[in-house]
């Protein structure tokens, strides 16, 4: 399997991300140009893309073709019907002509599907790694004035995903519809092109029609998204009071409901909950009136865009009709150039959104090169620079001075003051007066507008970044742990120690003993961010990783200041150990904790204000005798509030060895087994149930669902009458059947938007009411709980707001809308079985038992459509991941110099979904292939047994030709209500939370 290659490393070819806001872009937003998608190309990618390229295009191509074939089979069956020799021999050629063409479809498709999707993942995966690549080579400045975390973040995820929809699935797509579309044209015009120009003439109003609907139908869909928003933060409100303002609940609960019906308004037990129901029932009220336009807009919509259809059909035939009574083309050539140039003409319309996704595509991958090729000034240059032979720690800063590239206030005016070496040294200060910038500036990641700041004499902008970041280890306020394992974090900070390095670095941080405790022990996954582990634990843990790199300096940031007491005292007991015979220097916030360093100096306004040791500094009851002072009060104030908790001691150094109950209390979330398992469906009878109220609009709803159905067989027929009497002896027949059938078509359309808008208002109308109802239930239940029902996690606000919203949706999709579309394809799928068996029961029997291949590649021909790249952000959600942890912890990456080591880790994480990559695509494309082929073999199969019934005079051309090709329209409508299997299966799964909800009323 080969490889992906980058430009400075080679990388060989998942959980659901969050999702997160597209970053604003106040400037005009611009592109790269299309062939400037495929800047990551390699050699292998070019081959990928040219076979790609011709086999969607040869993909595109054989369905005119076909097109051209079946009307010839036709026409051999109305012309030859008296022949039966020839007929047959014919026929069996022209049904072998179709196998053929159908393994060029089967190979042709494959290759497109395949080569497309495969050269989408290898160079989005190459984009990807550049990307992260550039961004943990930028310096700490770029991250203060030029990015935010989810800037980077989702160009990483959202926008790759967009370059990689555009490069493989998309373009593979367009250039299929595009194919088709010149093809057919080419066709069309060469065939009877009077007939092409009358088709291409018409097309343009049902395109219109459908253009107008879709415009409208978004903009009602906006405002009932708003309408739902609304109720949506009252429920939101209303779920947030009990945890956060309930005042003995099982007496008398209290709460605030902030909503645009009652601002600041207090709800309490005995009415509020009826208060907030009303407020809440209004905002669904809002969206029913919507959704009632809604059904309207759609039924009028539907109906009069297949009215223009059939209103185009009429037309078309009856002036196919004066073409054939004047010779100047026969039926099947007309039949099949009207197909074909209406096909095509759909094709490009098609094609329309591919290219959209195509262009978005460029756009997203702008936002990406730009960060790739972004200009050296931001990079940070790491081995250029002196090592120095040995370091003993002495650091002075030299009348500093400095500012925050983002801000304009100075931070530090002319500051001054000397780290000994192996001293331990304090800085202190109010909030802001930049004791951690201290710390960031002896790690070099802002450099000095003035003065100098020196180790060992030698200032740091001389020494070679990389190797004076070795010299340093961090501790910081919150810990940056990675979701790997407990000894892959503590690796970062020696890449290459073993085993036993790792256990001693635990050991001095007191970490060890907690490690060697968990199941999986030094193998034991510390969660994203640290999450299966307590606040002690994950600082002990960093405070090994810094030990295991042997600093000669350490760093400590307000190491314990974001733990409790009894954490901060195990903590406090591994950094004694680790302190000694090492310059330390320490950003405290507890000052409880520095009592026994060799210096302190307090900060203020850029300055030292005092340096000294404790004692000497207290004596002056100066700057650092008043933060002293205000401490303690605020320890007295917080004494008083929580009973039962002991003094502890105040000397950084005069702690005991007794360890307390952290470390056997360890990571519940580690040890204890998740409870929550997968909801069962609830049975669809509850859902038919809970319905029950609509069913009168159900009844209307399917009585023009009905009529509906019935429409599709029955204009099917007529189109099969006219091309049956085309082939009548002596034509004298044509003008008087084609005029009356195309005013019959002219009628359908008038009634076709009355039965339409029958269906979809009723039919929507019964989902609206139904969401309403479902949503009010379920807010009532909701209300009915007790406040420690809402302090489990999965009842916090954000799952019972989404439970609200996303599962009456589906539950409306599971039963209404689906509903409507089985009742009307039920109708259809009677109808045409009625009439076909009705006018050849053998032809009916054959077709039908093919009837599952053609099925099969119709829904295929769906999925396919809709994309077989899957999932893109559950498959690379692990890669995004470490990417988004680099990037929100970047100071400790920069810190340690883990940036190659995140790089690895990344491109192993892409590894998966690339190598998958080639498997689903080859999967997809010849399952997709083989769809295809099947359907071109039944086609074939129909219209050969049609020759032999009529050659045995089984039968005649007219009625085979209706049973066949009504039943060929029927196949496609069971493979669309097939298709909806997965929604009605979500929407019944939907009910089982609403159900759980309910069950607490």
């Amino acid at each position: 399997m080969e490889e992906v290659e980058l430009a400075s490393d080679k990388f060989s070819d998942g959980n659901p991300l969050p999702k997160m806001d597209k970053p604003t872009n106040s400037t005009k937003q611009r592109s790269v140009s299309f062939l400037g998608l495929f800047a990551a190309a390699d050699k292998v990618d070019c081959v990928l893309m040219f076979l790609g390229s011709v086999g969607a295009c040869i993909h595109g191509g054989v369905l005119p073709v076909f097109f051209v074939l079946f009307g010839r089979m036709i026409d051999s069956l109305g012309h030859l019907a008296m022949n039966p020799q020839q007929l047959s021999a014919r026929i069996s050629e022209y049904a072998l002509y179709l196998v053929y063409l159908g393994l060029v479809l089967f190979a042709s498709a494959w290759i497109g599907v395949a080569f497309w999707t495969r050269t989408g993942e290898r160079q989005t995966a190459r984009l990807r790694m550049k990307y992260l690549q550039s961004v943990l080579n930028k310096d700490i400045n770029f991250f203060d004035t030029e990015a935010r975390d989810t800037n980077i973040i989702f160009h990483i995820s959202s926008d790759a995903i967009l370059v990689q929809d555009a490069i493989g699935d998309k373009t593979g797509h367009a250039l299929r519809y595009l194919s088709q579309f010149l093809v057919g044209f080419a066709i069309g015009f060469t065939s009877v092109w009077q007939l092409t120009l009358l088709t291409l003439a018409v097309v343009p109003f049902i395109a219109i029609a459908g253009g107008a609907y879709t415009i409208i139908m978004s903009t009602l869909s906006e405002k009932g998204e708003a309408a739902y928003a609304e109720a949506g933060k009252v429920a939101e409100e209303v779920n947030y009071c009990p945890r956060h303002f309930s005042i003995s609940y099982s007496s008398c609960r209290i709460c605030s409901l902030f909503s645009s019906h009652m601002l600041h308004t207090p709800v309490y037990s005995f009415g509020g909950e009826d208060r907030a129901i009303e407020a809440y029932s209004t905002s669904l009220n809002k969206a029913l009136k919507l959704g009632k336009k809604t059904g309207v807009a759609k039924g009028v919509g539907v109906g009069f865009t297949y009215g223009l259809l059939f209103c185009a059909w009429a037309l078309l035939l009856w002036y196919a009709s004066i073409l054939v009574r004047h010779h100047d083309t026969n039926g099947g050539k007309a039949f099949t150039t009207i197909i074909n140039v209406i096909f095509s003409g759909f094709a490009l319309g098609q094609a329309a959104p591919n290219l959209g996704a195509i262009a978005k595509g460029r756009a997203a991958a702008a936002n990406i090169m730009t960060m790739i090729d972004s200009d050296s000034k931001s990079c940070k240059v790491t081995d250029n620079g002196i090592v120095l032979p040995k370091v003993s720690g002495q650091i002075d800063f030299c009348e500093v001075g400095f500012t925050y590239p983002s801000r304009s206030n100075m931070v530090f005016d002319n500051l001054s003051f000397s780290i000994g070496a192996g001293k331990t040294f304090a800085v202190v200060g109010p909030s802001g007066s930049g004791k951690s910038t201290v710390i960031s500036m002896i790690q070099r990641f802002y450099h000095p507008v003035s003065g100098k700041i020196l180790l060992d004499g030698h200032e740091l902008g001389t020494l070679q970044l990389k190797w004076l970041r070795e010299q340093m280890g961090l501790v910081s306020q919150e810990p940056a742990l990675f979701a790997t394992t407990i000894a892959s974090n503590i690796l970062f900070g020696k890449e290459d120690a073993d085993l036993d390095q790792i256990m001693e670095a635990a050991k001095a941080a007191n970490a060890h003993s907690f490690i060697e405790g968990l199941p999986d022990g030094y193998n034991t996954q510390a969660g994203e961010g640290g999450t299966q582990l307590s606040g002690g634990q994950k600082q002990r843990i960093a405070i090994a990783r810094a030990v295991l790199r042997n600093p000669k300096i350490l760093l400590l940031d307000e190491a314990t200041s974001a733990l409790d007491a009894e954490s901060e005292l195990v903590v406090q007991q591994a950094l004694e150990k680790i302190m000694l015979h090492r310059t330390t220097v320490i950003v405290a916030h507890r000052l409880s904790t520095i009592q026994d360093v060799d210096t302190i100096v307090v900060l203020k306004n850029g300055q030292v204000a005092e340096s000294g040791n404790h004692s000497d500094l207290m004596s002056k009851k100066g700057e650092y005798a008043n933060l002293v002072s205000m401490q303690v009060l605020e320890r007295g104030k917080d004494s008083g509030l929580v009973s039962g908790h002991s003094s502890r001691e105040s000397s950084f150094r005069g702690t005991t060895n007794n360890y307390p109950q952290e470390d056997k209390a360890i990571s519940t979330k580690q040890q204890k087994p998740s409870d929550q398992t997968s909801s069962a469906a609830a049975p669809v009878w509850e859902l038919v149930k809970l319905n029950a109220p609509e069913w009168p609009y159900a009844i209307l709803g399917s009585v023009g669902a009905v009529l509906a159905g019935m429409e599709a067989p029955l204009f099917s027929l007529g189109i099969t009458h006219i091309l049956t009497v085309f082939y009548a002896p002596g034509g004298s027949q044509i003008k008087h059947v084609v005029d009356r059938i195309a005013l019959i078509f002219v009628g359908l359309a008038a009634v076709t938007v009355p039965i339409y808008l029958l269906q979809h208002y009723f039919y929507t109308l019964m989902g609206e009411r139904l969401t309403t109802r479902v949503r009010l239930l379920m807010f009532k239940a909701i209300l009915s709980n007790e406040v420690g029902w809402f302090d489990l996690e999965e009842n916090n606000t954000g799952s019972l707001t989404s439970t609200l919203a996303a599962n009456a949706t589906l539950v409306r999709s599971a039963l209404a809308d689906r509903l409507s579309t089985i009742v009307q394809n039920l109708s259809l799928t009677v109808t045409a079985f009625v009439i076909a068996f009705t006018f050849s029961w053998r032809m009916a029997a054959v077709v039908s038992a093919s009837l599952p291949l053609l099925i099969g590649a119709s829904i295929t021909e769906q999925l396919f459509l809709k994309g077989f790249g899957g999932d893109y952000n559950r498959a690379y959600s692990r890669a995004t991941s470490v990417a988004r942890e680099a990037i929100a912890n970047i100071r400790t990456v920069a810190s340690f110099g883990c940036e190659e080591r995140i790089s690895l880790q990344f491109s192993l994480e892409l590894n998966k979904p690339n190598k998958q990559a080639v498997l689903r695509g080859h999967i997809s494309g010849f399952c997709y292939g083989l769809s295809q082929f099947f359907a071109f073999c039944s086609y074939a199969l129909g219209l050969w047994y049609a020759s032999v019934l009529i050659k045995d005079k089984d039968s005649n051309f007219g009625d085979i030709m209706k049973s066949f090709m009504v039943l060929i329209v029927t196949s496609l409508c069971i493979a669309e209500t097939l298709a909806l299997t997965p929604e009605i299966m979500k929407g019944s799964q939907a009910l089982s939370p609403i159900f759980n909800v309910d069950k607490h009323m």
